[in-house]
């Protein structure tokens, strides 16, 4: 984020029109974290770096390496039903041999998706998990070698627990 999870900020992006809306028509209330001036000079200073070191432009061009991957993941895997992303932010979705998600978005996790949670941390890659959607987001400077790497161990990972449903 723009204080880089150091400071609290929240930042609402909308279009003009609503925008001059609520200048002339103001709520009285805002986000939890608004306008706090450490926050917003980190948010500046974050925007002024991004901008000079072109990260829009390296997103980008990492986009198709990262899309590649998550196409990878649903080529390779029978426990992978599809998958999206856009710059590099992503996500996969996790289906049992009946062909149904591995679990509902809400309650316990079950059996399996342990085994997968667990085989994700012994191949090195932490990150949102929330069964049956598996959310990628590396950082945004990311280079392809560590991209690609990423990726296999995720591979791993499934092979080691999701997929031995489908032997």
């Amino acid at each position: 984020g723009l204080s880089g999870s150091f400071l609290p900020l929240s930042v609402v992006g909308v279009k003009q029109e609503i925008k001059d809306h609520f200048m002339s028509s103001p709520l009285g209330w805002g986000a939890t974290y608004q306008a706090h001036p450490v926050a917003l000079a980190c948010a500046y200073e974050s925007v002024k770096h991004m901008v000079k070191e072109d990260v829009v432009g390296h997103v980008k061009k990492m986009e198709p390496v990262f899309l590649d991957g998550i196409q990878s993941l649903i080529d390779e895997h029978p426990s992978v039903k599809q998958g999206r992303g856009i710059g590099l932010f992503g996500c996969i979705d996790t289906i049992n041999k009946q062909g149904r998600l591995t679990q509902p978005l809400q309650g316990p996790i079950t059996e399996r998706n342990m085994e997968f949670k667990k085989a994700l941390a012994e191949n090195g890659v932490y990150g949102l998990l929330r069964l049956p959607l598996m959310h990628a987001a590396p950082p945004l400077t990311i280079n392809e070698e560590e991209l690609r790497d990423g990726f296999d161990r995720v591979h791993a990972a499934i092979e080691q627990s999701l997929d031995k449903d489908f032997d």
